[in-house]
């Protein structure tokens, strides 16, 4: 089934350069390169043209035996209370490791310590595993970027995940193709900056289906007429969130195999 994704309309943390309209052969970027990514639009298209779309969610692709050395790639995700990871990003770094023979390390942004990341000549690639530009990104993100950097490290930023165009794709055909979505609604984190809400709209146009944050939704939109069926827009489960669903079970985003499995083809697709 052909996705719902449209176009992406950047966003821009500053006025300092207009938004533009985004293809689908490019990423979804800003004039805040030092905040979100530092690669250049030209290095992330070919990374973006290095994938071939929906399949690439339903099974894993071969291992990379027979390319060209690798960053090491460094995740970044939420985590719980004293740095906990969930299984299912635990089972993503596994798979990354076995099937795409790729060099990963993976650090929450709520563990106490720093983890050591051993990776002898290897270059790191950052990649910030959340979905939409919050603090964490805008703020905690490029700290740790600076820290690589001034341990001497030889570091690169990726965007943010949920702005990186074969993840909104995988997103947008899995929606499509899921008969019980009726009417799918993606249910999100309260945003409370200027970016995030522009980079939210944004987001709402590309996957053309309503967002609410969870906190909105139980509130007003629930028991409203229009009927809408929730979809958690969150990578893990997160115990401080409760999204009402009139007893329908609910899956964060990575409890969803086919979720699991694109999120590690495009990772370890990555330069």
């Amino acid at each position: 089934m052909k996705s719902t994704c449209k176009p992406l309309t950047s966003f821009v943390v500053s006025g300092a350069v207009p938004p533009e309209t985004l293809s689908f052969d490019k990423i979804v970027c800003s004039e805040a390169s030092e905040a979100l990514h530092d690669l250049t639009l030209d290095e992330l298209a070919a990374v973006t043209n290095t994938f071939s779309g929906v399949n690439e969610g339903l099974s894993l692709l071969p291992n990379r035996t027979n390319r060209e050395t690798h960053n090491h790639l460094h995740l970044l995700v939420h985590g719980s209370k004293g740095g906990e990871i969930h299984s299912s990003l635990i089972s993503a770094v596994d798979q990354l490791k076995r099937y795409k023979n790729r060099s990963v390390s993976i650090e929450a942004l709520t563990q106490g310590d720093p983890p050591q990341v051993e990776i002898g000549k290897k270059s790191i690639l950052l990649v910030p595993l959340f979905l939409l530009p919050g603090t964490h990104v805008l703020t905690d993100v490029p700290k740790i970027f600076n820290r690589f950097k001034e341990d001497g490290q030889n570091i690169k930023l990726f965007p943010f995940i949920g702005s990186f165009q074969p993840w909104l794709s995988l997103i947008g055909d899995w929606i499509s193709n899921q008969s019980s979505f009726d009417k799918p609604a993606l249910i999100h984190h309260p945003v409370s900056s200027e970016t995030s809400s522009v980079f939210l709209k944004s987001l709402e146009n590309t996957l053309d289906i309503p967002l609410y944050s969870w906190s909105r939704w139980n509130q007003d939109i629930l028991y409203s007429e229009k009927n809408y069926f929730p979809i958690p827009y969150f990578l893990t489960p997160n115990k401080n969130v409760e999204i009402d669903s009139k007893g329908k079970q609910l899956k964060s985003l990575l409890e969803v195999e086919m979720i699991q499995r694109g999120l590690v083809n495009i990772l370890g697709n990555l330069p």
